[in-house]
Order: structure tokens, then sequence, then C-alpha cells
């Protein structure tokens, strides 16, 4: 049986693990929209972000799904208190998005 509490441990790091990794987790308030989604809505902002070139220099990152751009992009938009995010550009070099407030209906 000292594999198995060894074996929960495992299990219990992987997931907790796996759910922070996600960036719907870190941010569960955002909405990815497009522009018809908050005609309705205040325009709060638009953020713009650069990614780190060196980072595309070596191939480290090779299996990352998200940009440092887009993550910082996110968290600044998040700061701000809006509920809706639509996408100006979102490359490996950099990111842009509007930052919408709208009401919950």
């Amino acid at each position: 049986m000292i594999y198995g509490h060894r074996i929960k441990k495992l299990l219990i790091l992987f997931f907790i693990f796996f759910f922070s990794a996600c960036t719907h987790n870190r941010f569960p308030e955002l909405v990815i929209a497009e522009e018809e989604m908050v005609e309705d809505c205040i325009y709060m902002d638009t953020i713009s972000e650069t990614s780190d070139p060196g980072k595309f220099m070596a191939d480290f990152n090779k299996y990352r799904t998200y940009y440092d751009g887009e993550l910082k992009v996110l968290e600044r938009v998040s700061y701000l208190g809006a509920t809706h995010v639509v996408w100006v550009y979102n490359y490996p070099i950099g990111s842009s998005a509007s930052a919408f407030w709208c009401k919950k209906k």
C-alpha cells in the first residue's frame, strides 16, 4: 500500500498543476468575445503587450499554448475589472485586446 499513497499524492499534484495552468481557471470572469457581442457594453481600454523575444531563440517552450503577451494582456484586463475581451491581434511576439464591461443579464 506504500505505492497507493504515492500515486494519490502524484495525482493530486498533477491536477493542481493542470488546473493552475489553464487560463480559464486563472481568469474565470473574462469572456473572449467578438465585436458583435459587445455592442451594448462600455469600452474600457485597449491593452497591448509584447512577449520576450529571447524565448523564441531557443526552443524551450515548444509545447506552450499561451504566449507571454497573451497572458500579460489577460492579467491587465482582469485588473481593470472588464468582463469581455475582444482580441485585436494575438501573435507570439505580441498581443493586443480591447476590454469591455457588460452588465450581467
